[in-house]
């Protein structure tokens, strides 16, 4: 014999949205505080938006940190043509841009 139960539907939770607020109201990263944007022209300028400050600096490596990530860039004769409290523009021949966390 089968019998049939009377269950009750359970509301099912909805879905918590990840990556905050950024991803919840569809703005894009690089307006969100705290996230380096790098602008190459070419390979001899880069202007980088949301540094924090310079962790290493000679003619062939400039190091910069911002938020939780710091960026690297190699290459010859580099110099930090401006720098303000947020922001830095490398100029020089550059090779390479390497990204830590």
């Amino acid at each position: 014999m089968n019998r049939r139960r009377n269950r009750e539907a359970t509301p099912v939770p909805e879905p918590k949205p990840k990556g905050g607020l950024g991803e919840l109201f569809d703005i894009p990263k690089a307006a969100m505080p705290g996230v380096m944007q790098i602008e190459l022209a070419g390979n001899t300028e880069a202007v980088v938006s949301g540094c924090t400050g310079v962790l290493e600096y000679d003619e062939n490596i400039i190091r910069l940190a911002g938020g939780k990530m710091n960026v690297r860039f190699t290459g010859r004769g580099l110099q930090i043509k401006v720098l303000t409290h947020d922001s830095a523009i490398i100029a020089g021949f550059i090779l390479s841009v390497e990204f830590a966390t």
